[in-house]
């Protein structure tokens, strides 16, 4: 756990879900309470919380001392009963691609960095090309800014300070409060656009996913030359992909209620 010195991982990985385990007994647990069962000093058990609480492993709860399990957690045990993100998506990918003829991809959120979880090849000869499992920063492409906006302050203002706003080109925002005043505004409209922000000549549009908690988990989105994405070619990726995002975050709301 990176906040954590320590020279035994395993010990660590260990003593984390021990903690977690706990809670298959105890909904709500305290901190004294923790290190009671683990034969801990409180201050030893504070800091491996903490570690969980960095991770959305766990939370504190909202009214009352005390934690529970985080949202991430709850995420993954969900996984268990459910269709995976990238086949839900998968063939609103396929269609926006073949009504556009665009390169349409999906863009999930792994260690403070956006990531290509799917793709569809567009058939246009001049295109901007992705490949799967490549990685960049939130604060630039459209797919990314659609997520960051919709994570919470403190996990946003962790994002800069831990990542930083690398400056890709001219337009890239790099100033913390343009950022938020950007973010602001994505969260108002239901959409992010990038103009050339990550890459010269180009124009990103993409919409948020979010689980079954309320929890942004991915983005849908596109990324094409700007020529492409004015009046009404915009305003019809925007509708596409404003509209699958909230299909495939109903689907996936959908089948969680229906597997508990």
């Amino acid at each position: 756990m990176g906040i954590m010195k320590n020279n035994n991982p395993l010990g660590t990985l260990e003593k984390c879900v021990q903690i977690l385990t706990l809670f298959a007994d105890s909904p709500v647990l305290q901190v004294a309470e923790i290190a009671e069962e683990m034969g801990q000093p409180r201050s030893t058990a504070y800091r491996y919380v903490a570690a969980l609480k960095a991770h959305l492993l766990v939370e504190e709860m909202p009214n009352g001392p005390g934690y529970r399990l985080g949202p991430k957690i709850l995420e993954l045990a969900a996984t268990m009963s459910r269709r995976p993100l990238r086949e839900v998506a998968k063939p609103y990918l396929e269609r926006i691609s073949r009504e556009t003829g665009e390169t349409i991809i999906l863009c999930g959120f792994r260690d403070h960095v956006g990531i290509c979880l799917d793709k569809v090849e567009g058939h246009h000869a001049l295109r901007v090309a992705y490949e799967l499992g490549d990685t960049y920063p939130l604060h630039a492409s459209a797919t990314g800014k659609a997520i960051f906006a919709n994570l919470e302050s403190k996990e946003r203002k962790r994002i800069i300070r831990e990542v930083g706003l690398e400056a890709f080109t001219k337009a890239t925002i790099t100033d913390p409060l343009e950022l938020e005043r950007d973010a602001e505004h994505v969260r108002e409209i239901g959409y992010s656009e990038s103009d050339g922000e990550a890459i010269e000549g180009t124009r990103g549009i993409a919409a948020p996913i979010f689980s079954f908690s309320g929890r942004v988990i991915a983005s849908i989105g596109a990324s094409v030359p700007t020529h492409r994405s004015e009046g009404e070619d915009r305003i019809r990726l925007v509708q596409l992909l404003t509209t699958a995002a909230e299909q495939i975050t109903r689907e996936l709301t959908t089948q969680e209620v229906q597997s508990n």
